[in-house]
């Protein structure tokens, strides 16, 4: 009897043991799970750590700054820096902020650093006027109340100043040319990721998870951001394993990788819906004679939309309406179809005297002046380019020959949001893009905003008023349907062709999160990305 209580106890110690063992291998898988470093490629250009640099503000958005709300998966705003806001007029915003955020050098935020940043960057950046100029003034009664006053009420509000990153007034009050300022504080925020460092020579930018985010430590503890001259390089990479995540912001990749990917178990492919428009050609309608609706509605019959669609999309593309607004925007309203019908093209240029004066093959003006129009596109898109180029072909077929200007993603952007010198120009747009202004794509249309079409129509910023002013749902609805009809009557752009987002990623990972605002490279991705 002693003999077998003995066992028993040698039994109950071992069990004791082995359950101790489990529980450590347990907690060590657990540990393990973490991701130490996940590389992420890109042909994204960052050419300097400075949050005005445009892709580096990009991705500090992402990763180490914050604004005072944020959108979520479905696309809805919520809370960040923000707990909670309220208005009663639209015009009028407080925000409650949280109480347990500290910058990265560990001084708390306060109100004063969104009063200072909000006030920093009107004085600082003439772009920020495009989106945020409607400021009348931005108070901080006490260090965790910010009130917002707009010159008008603006029902969209909160999804324009999502946008804004906060940055440390201790660091910027005494810089007077933010743009030139590029030591590593510049880049101190209070998101996820610390910066690190930039290394220009080895095209990479590296982040170091924040221990003492206020949201809690995410679950990759470094990024590494590698950059790329184009796409092919990108994907041999990836397809080597030398990259975890290739990533373009608000685009996906083309189909033309996607055969080679399939056969790869290490490598899992999402497709999500195109919440902006892949390419867009716009017209200046404050030029001549771009100002005629009806010279842009026969450019419009001249492009063969369902060629385009096949060549650039390969099936994950749709047909592009005339209402311009993607499917499945709130308050969607069906439009026509645009239709490819040169002989109509043809004819209506005629009819508005665009005529072949001198027999070389190409259309004069009515006052029988050379009419060669350019069409500005970024030279840094190999798609684009093609897409330029069949552009070129469509209009030379109904006698408009049309000037390619090639420009890198600065000039590009320059001339778009402030020269306003361009005649015609191939952009897409993003899912913020489509949601700014107050909404429906009046950002990049609306003339008092970015207005890339320069629209000054009455009629259409009247349209674009009532939707700021008005929170009624059924109101609302109506003045969706009307801004949708506007474009597909008036055509002061239109969709070239859009195609949904292609995501490959590295299967070995789990618990990839899609946004539509910074895609898969979310907020959801960083804090549960973990070992498959």
């Amino acid at each position: 009897m002693k003999n077998i209580l003995q066992l028993l106890a040698c039994c109950l110690i071992l069990l004791c043991l082995s359950g101790l063992g489990l529980a450590s291998q347990s907690e060590s898988s657990g540990s393990q799970e973490r991701i130490s470093k996940l590389t992420v490629g890109t042909i994204n250009q960052i050419n300097d750590a400075n949050l005005w640099d445009y892709y580096f503000g990009v991705y500090s958005m992402m990763l180490s700054h914050q604004g005072l709300v944020r959108f979520n998966n479905n696309g809805d705003v919520g809370p960040e820096l923000a707990a909670s806001w309220d208005t009663e007029d639209l015009r009028t915003w407080t925000f409650h902020l949280r109480d347990d955020v500290t910058w990265h050098d560990g001084q708390p935020l306060t109100a004063q650093d969104i009063k200072f940043t909000i006030d920093y960057d009107l004085e600082k950046d003439p772009l920020s006027k495009s989106y945020i100029g409607t400021i009348k003034s931005v108070e901080a009664p006490d260090n965790k109340t910010v009130i917002i006053t707009l010159e008008k009420p603006d029902y969209n509000f909160l999804n324009t100043i999502a946008v804004v990153k906060m940055i440390p007034a201790h660091i910027f009050k005494s810089v007077a040319e933010p743009k030139k300022f590029n030591d590593r504080e510049a880049a101190i925020g209070c998101g996820p990721y610390k910066f690190v460092k930039f290394d220009k020579d080895a095209g990479t930018v590296t982040y170091q998870a924040n221990d003492r985010y206020w949201g809690g430590m995410p679950a990759i503890d470094t990024i590494e951001l590698r950059m790329f001259k184009n796409p092919d390089a990108l994907m041999l990479a990836f397809q080597k394993g030398e990259v975890d995540l290739p990533y373009y912001y608000s685009k996906g990749i083309s189909y033309y990788y996607v055969p080679n990917l399939l056969d790869n178990k290490e490598i899992g492919i999402e497709v999500y819906p195109e919440r902006g428009i892949t390419n867009v050609l716009w017209f200046n309608t404050a030029k001549e004679p771009f100002d005629n609706k009806e010279l842009r509605l026969a450019l419009s019959y001249a492009l063969n939309y369902e060629e385009l669609k096949n060549m650039f999309t390969a099936g994950y593309g749709t047909l592009p309406s005339a209402g311009w607004v993607p499917n499945g925007t709130l308050y969607y309203t069906k439009t026509r179809i645009l239709t490819y019908d040169a002989n109509k093209s043809r004819s209506m240029l005629d009819d508005l005297g665009f005529k072949d004066v001198d027999g070389d093959g190409f259309r004069e003006t009515p006052q029988k002046a050379k009419f060669q129009p350019k069409l500005l596109t970024r030279s840094d898109l190999p798609d684009s380019i093609r897409a330029a180029e069949m552009l070129k072909k469509y209009f030379a077929a109904v006698g408009i020959d049309i000037e390619i200007d090639l420009a890198d993603k600065s000039t590009h952007g320059e001339i778009l949001d402030e020269k306003k010198t361009h005649e015609m120009a191939l952009a897409g747009t993003t899912f913020w893009g489509m949601i700014m202004g107050e909404g429906y794509g009046s950002g990049y249309t609306d003339s008092r905003y970015y207005g890339w079409s320069m629209v000054d129509d009455p009629e259409y910023q009247s349209i674009v008023d009532s939707l700021g002013s008005t929170q009624d749902k059924r109101k609302r609805e109506e003045l969706a349907a009307q801004i949708q009809e506007y474009y597909a009557e008036q055509m002061p752009q239109f969709a070239v062709y859009s195609m949904n987002i292609i995501q490959p990623y590295n299967a070995n990972y789990a618990g990839w999160e899609y946004n539509p605002l910074h895609g898969i490279l979310s907020y959801g991705t960083l804090n549960k990305l973990h070992e498959a």
